[in-house]
């Protein structure tokens, strides 16, 4: 067998409808957010509950700067334009986190640092989630070869 037969044979592509999973992705890290905010509200209280929130809010905001870059409606669709739009949101992405962080770690009193961390990281993780869901219900299709 030719070795490029063998490797389209061994190779699965993955299609994962973007314009549907990215806002329920960030719909859904917006979801964790508030529901480890309010578990934590029951049991911590306030301070908690609302870092909880602010890092959450770290973590959903320049992920969706980063969606509106790269999912941009009538934009150019050359190879590099998207990479520059890419760049530009995971740039962007970086940026606003950095600067999320900075003002809450700065200006928010009482604050408690591991429920913001606690909240950026829950909603980070979604993301992973998201992607093996997408993933594994578009190999199945796609191994039917």
């Amino acid at each position: 067998m030719p070795t490029g037969q063998a490797r389209k044979n061994k190779e699965a592509v993955v299609a994962i409808d973007v314009k549907n999973v990215v806002p329920l992705t960030l719909l859904a890290q917006a979801g964790v957010s508030l529901g480890l905010a309010a578990l934590l509200w029951l049991k911590f209280g306030d301070v908690v509950a609302g870092s909880t929130l602010l890092g959450g809010a770290a973590a959903v905001v320049p992920n969706g700067f980063l969606a509106a870059r790269v999912l941009r409606p009538n934009r150019d669709v050359t190879a590099r334009a998207m990479m520059r739009a890419a760049w530009f949101g995971e740039i962007g992405k970086i940026v606003l986190t950095f600067v999320a962080f900075g003002v809450i770690f700065g200006f928010v009193r009482p604050i408690s640092p591991p429920a913001v961390f606690a909240g950026f990281i829950a909603a980070q993780l979604v993301v992973f989630g998201a992607l093996l869901m997408g993933s594994g219900a578009n190999n199945a299709a796609t191994m039917k070869s």
